[in-house]
C-alpha cells in the first residue's frame, strides 16, 4: 500500500491527478491490500466479537472515507503529497487515524469487556479506570457506590459511550438529551416490559402501540433514514437487539457529580464569564438547573450525605423538565453541541477528559475556561 500512495502522491504533485481523486485512490488501496481491515481488527477485536468484523470494519472504512475525503462543504484531511517520499507511512497514516477516532478511544479508555455492550444493565456495575488512575497504580481504586464513575471513573467518558457505540457502528447517535424525565422513565419501563413495541415503532407498525411512545422512540432516532433503520432491523434478533441495547446505553442516567458548596460562587463565575454577553443568562440558569438535577452539594460538616427535603426535591423534579430545554438554548446560543456542552458542565466538578468531535475525529477542548 506505501509504495501504492507513494506513487498517487507523484501524480499528484505531477498534475495528473486531483488530490480527491488521488486521496480516494489511497483508500481505495488501503481496503483492497487490507490494512483497513487489519487496523480495524487490531484495534475493535472485542468488539467485533459481538457485532461482526464485517460490520465493524464496513463502519469504520464509512467514518475513515468520510473523515479522509471530506463533503460538499470542506475538504478532507487526506493530502496524497505527504507519502511521495517515503517518509510517512499511508499504512500508519490509515492505523493512527482509525485509533484516534472518537469512537476508538471512547472504547479504549472505558477498558470494559465489549461483550457486555450486549447487556447494558452490567455496565453501571463495571469499574471503569480512567486512563490517569492506570498509570498512577496498579489497581482500581475503591470507589463509594453513589459517586461510582465521578472522578476517579471518567464521567465524561460514560457520558458518551453509548454514542460512542452508535457511532462504531456507522450509525448516527440517538439523541436522549432533549428528553423530560418522565419521558425517559416511561421509555425504560417500555423497554423493560415489551421490547418488542421499540421493534415496531421502528419498522413503522402503530397498531396497538400508545401515542406517547411512538413519539418518543421516533425523537430518540432522530437523523436516522429509513434505510439505517430497516439495516439495523434486519440485523436485529430476538437474541440480539441491537435497538433496545442502543436504547438501554443512550436512556441510562448518569453518576451524579459532587460538589463542596464552597467552591459554588467561584464556579457560577467561571461560567458567567466564560461565555458570549448575550448567552450569559441562559447558560447560568442552564448551570443552576444541572445543579438540582446532576450534582450532590456537601458541606465540610456534612460528611454523610442528608436526604433532601420536601421542598428540594420538588424543585428538582421540576428542574428535570426545564433542563432539556436550558441545554438546547444555551448550546444555540455560544454554537456550540449539545454533549460538548453537557460534557463541559461535568467538567466544572471533574478533571475534563477531551471529547471528540464525531466528524473530524479530534479532540474538541471545549469547556468552561479554568
Amino acid at each position: 500500500m506505501d509504495e501504492r500512495a507513494q506513487s498517487f502522491g507523484r501524480q499528484l504533485e505531477a498534475g495528473t491527478l486531483t488530490r480527491g481523486a488521488a486521496a480516494a485512490k489511497v483508500l481505495s488501496a488501503a481496503v483492497d491490500s487490507g490494512v483497513v481491515q487489519q487496523m480495524s481488527r487490531r484495534h475493535h477485536h472485542r468488539l467485533a466479537e459481538v457485532w461482526g468484523s464485517d460490520e465493524v470494519s464496513a463502519a469504520v472504512t464509512s467514518m475513515l472515507v468520510r473523515y479522509a475525503l471530506g463533503g460538499a462543504e470542506r475538504d478532507g484531511h487526506l493530502d496524497p503529497g505527504r507519502f511521495v517520499d517515503g517518509a510517512v507511512s499511508a499504512s500508519g497514516w490509515v492505523g493512527k487515524v482509525i485509533g484516534a477516532m472518537r469512537t476508538t478511544r471512547i472504547l479504549r479508555e472505558m477498558s470494559v469487556e465489549t461483550r457486555e455492550l450486549a447487556a447494558p444493565s452490567v455496565l453501571e456495575r463495571v469499574p471503569v479506570p480512567s486512563a490517569e488512575d492506570a498509570a498512577l497504580g496498579a489497581s482500581t481504586p475503591r470507589v463509594e457506590e453513589p459517586i461510582r464513575g465521578l472522578p476517579a471513573n471518567s464521567a465524561t467518558i460514560r457520558l458518551v459511550h453509548a454514542s460512542a457505540l452508535h457511532q462504531l457502528l456507522g450509525l448516527p447517535p440517538l439523541q436522549p438529551w432533549n428528553f423530560t424525565r418522565a419521558q425517559r422513565v416511561a421509555l425504560l419501563v417500555v423497554l423493560e416490559r415489551s421490547p418488542g413495541e421499540l421493534r415496531r415503532v421502528l419498522a413503522g407498525k402503530f397498531e396497538g402501540i400508545d401515542g406517547s411512545v411512538r413519539e418518543s422512540v421516533c425523537q430518540l432516532w432522530t437523523g436516522w433514514s429509513r434505510d439505517d433503520i430497516a439495516a439495523m432491523l434486519a440485523l436485529s434478533t430476538p437474541g440480539r437487539d441491537i435497538p433496545r441495547v442502543l436504547a438501554s446505553a443512550a436512556l441510562r442516567s448518569l453518576p451524579r457529580p459532587t460538589a463542596r458548596s464552597g467552591y459554588l460562587e467561584r464556579w457560577r463565575s467561571r461560567v458567567r464569564d466564560s461565555v458570549p454577553v448575550r448567552a450569559a443568562a441562559v447558560v447560568s440558569e442552564l448551570f443552576e438547573a444541572f445543579l438540582d438535577c446532576q450534582v450532590e452539594v456537601y458541606a465540610d460538616f456534612d460528611r454523610i450525605r442528608r436526604r433532601p427535603t420536601a421542598t428540594e426535591t420538588a424543585r428538582r423534579e421540576a428542574t428535570h423538565d426545564q433542563l432539556p430545554v436550558l441545554l438546547r438554548e444555551a448550546a444555540q446560543q455560544i454554537g456550540i453541541g449539545h454533549l460538548d456542552l453537557l460534557s463541559g458542565l461535568i467538567g466544572l466538578f471533574i478533571e475534563p477528559l477531551p471529547v471528540a468531535d464525531s466528524v473530524y475525529f479530534t479532540p474538541t477542548a471545549w469547556r468552561f475556561p479554568a
